[in-house]
């Protein structure tokens, strides 16, 4: 392993006052959800995080997280652990598919770690992000970018060492669907990050309220329940490492959730 594991304590410290964040709910479809939410089309997401990346790509900043911008890396132990484990396995470049990433937003926080990585970086995103991040991020030769709609085409003939999905996967109206079908791709490393899950009880739906300094929007938010979760991974992966924000609560009503990281490696087939 690299020498850089002093780099990384402290992380996730808390980004913004937890009253930035706050959910309703609960809603039994995924439409209604939608209805009740700006929805992830809101083009005020989008105009603040292309104005942070503005803002780290003049160097201005290091990088962000939720479109508020530091001035130092912001390290992601799973991450790194993610990438680690699989490194001897790994005959070329290591590929990570950030599923969900915007604009690399974890590729920069990590990014002076990471270039000491051969790495190949493949974002999937919206298409208008997509567009804007070729745009601007062409310089970056480890940097690709593709839509979720090109991606689901192409599925199966791109190939992918880790799957990251750094706080994404309770965006996905069909999480279930989706994580099953990425899994079997067969990356030998999957990287969950900031993923709410319910204290009891089973897996729920809300709209998350985002308010500055972040942005002002909405939309809807799974909540999930850890058994029925690791049943999505099922036996062919190893849980490598597992941890709870300890600065994240979140509160709805009628149950209370909390941030949780995993990382996974496929197992080996014995020869």
């Amino acid at each position: 392993m690299f020498n850089f594991l002093s780099k990384l304590l402290p992380f996730y410290s808390p980004v913004v006052k937890k009253e930035c964040v706050t959910y309703i709910g609960p809603f039994n479809l995924w439409c209604e959800a939608l209805n009740a939410s700006t929805g992830y089309n809101d083009p005020a997401i989008t105009k603040k995080a292309v104005s942070a990346l503005n803002k780290i790509l003049s160097g201005e900043k290091k990088c962000e997280k939720d479109s508020i911008l530091f001035d130092e890396y912001q390290y992601s132990l799973p991450l790194i652990l993610g990438i680690n484990y699989i490194l001897k396995s790994v005959k070329q470049k290591v590929t990570v598919l950030d599923y969900g990433g915007a604009f690399a937003s974890s590729f920069f926080r990590n990014f002076d770690i990471l270039r000491e990585f051969e790495i190949r970086w493949i974002v999937v995103e919206q298409e208008n992000v997509v567009k804007i991040a070729k745009q601007k991020l062409s310089s970056f030769k480890e940097l690709e970018f593709i839509s979720d709609s090109d991606f689901r085409e192409k599925r199966g003939s791109i190939e992918y060492d880790v799957l990251l999905c750094g706080s994404s996967l309770q965006f996905l109206e069909n999480p279930e669907f989706d994580i099953t079908k990425l899994i079997d791709e067969g990356a030998k490393s999957l990287i969950f990050e900031q993923t709410p899950f319910v204290l009891s009880g089973s897996r729920q739906l809300t709209v998350q309220q985002i308010q500055e300094p972040i942005y002002d929007s909405s939309y809807p938010a799974w909540h999930f329940n850890e058994n029925e979760f690791m049943t999505w991974i099922g036996n062919q992966y190893d849980l490598r490492y597992k941890s709870s924000n300890p600065h994240v609560t979140n509160y709805c009503n009628n149950f209370t959730s909390t941030l949780k990281d995993f990382v996974f490696t496929k197992i080996l087939e014995s020869t």
